[in-house]
């Protein structure tokens, strides 16, 4: 279930509030005696990336369970981070190094089925209260708090503490697998997800890339929307380069060839970025983009422009 952006915040007691969380979305399938079965958006297992998790059938006192959450880096203060996390993504062996000082936690924030029962049917509220009992917060794992009808307040609270924004969810919504009015978030910053259609060449000291292509898809067609270069180090430029390498191609995949000053390598769209930035200017182009980081549990067909619904 995916949550529609808003524009501004609301109070209203039909709804429940909560901290939108900065990571990974992922859903969990939980037995008793057995490594949980964790999976992106894509389907792609996550598992391999997050061995701290192995045991989260010891966190549940009733299995088998599924339940839907976020896999996120926390810092010190408890903000979560989709950047921070990024060097744990993309893996195909265990680093103890990384899992040590850049842990995962699960931040679960609804319960899909449990007891031999669907639940998805049921009201929004009561599937968390049920989840909130059977959870036993511990290492890597937490329940994902709410409020009750003051959205402003939490708003508030999300902009002062530099979060990514919170997400408003109706009490009696039922989980239907789709985008939807009932869960609606709201951004403290704009931030969202591109395709990457190519790259341009370096310059000066400069290594690997100059900035990184990017578009949305409108109607079925990819539509530039501006070009990223800051945000990356050199670890970043060689990993990002390592990914685009093998799909450079001749033809431009954007609609239209956007106009550049550097020489443009065209790839073919199949990675998607997420990208901080400032505004969108009045020709629908990025103002003051950063890059975040690299996202393989989104499908580069979903990316469009995310615009407030009300």
């Amino acid at each position: 279930m995916l949550a529609t952006l808003v524009d501004a915040p609301f109070d209203d007691d039909e709804w429940l509030f909560e901290i939108k969380w900065d990571g990974v979305r992922a859903i969990a399938g939980i037995e008793k005696g057995k490594p949980p079965r964790i999976h992106s958006r894509t389907g792609k297992d996550l598992l391999v990336q997050f061995p701290e998790l192995a045991r989260l059938d010891r966190r549940y006192t009733r299995t088998p369970v599924l339940v839907d959450g976020e896999i996120v880096s926390l810092d010190a203060a408890g903000r979560s981070s989709f950047q921070r996390l990024q060097s744990r993504l993309n893996r195909r062996t265990s680093d103890p190094h990384l899992e040590r000082t850049i842990p995962a936690t699960y931040v679960v924030f609804d319960l899909l089925y449990a007891g031999g029962a669907d639940l998805r049917r049921r009201p929004l509220e009561e599937r968390k209260a049920l989840l909130e009992r059977i959870l036993r917060p511990g290492p890597h794992v937490m329940y994902s708090k709410h409020v009750l009808g003051k959205g402003k307040q939490l708003y508030a609270l999300a902009k002062r503490k530099s979060l990514e924004g919170i997400v408003a969810k109706r009490r009696d919504s039922p989980y239907v697998e789709r985008r939807s009015q009932l869960w609606r978030k709201i951004k403290t910053h704009h931030e969202q997800e591109f395709v990457i259609g190519g790259w341009t060449e370096p310059r000066g000291s400069r290594e690997e890339f100059g900035a990184l292509l990017l578009g949305v898809y409108e109607h079925g067609k990819l539509v530039y929307v501006g070009h990223v270069g800051t945000g990356f180090d050199r670890t970043t430029l060689a990993q990002v380069m390592k990914r685009m390498r093998p799909l450079e191609t001749k033809p431009c995949p954007f609609a239209t060839v956007p106009a550049s000053n550097a020489k443009n390598h065209w790839i073919r769209p199949k990675l998607v970025a997420e990208v901080k930035f400032g505004e969108w200017t009045v020709d629908g182009l990025l103002r003051q983009p950063v890059f975040l980081g690299l996202r393989d549990d989104k499908d580069p067909r979903d990316v469009v422009r995310e615009r407030p619904s009300l």
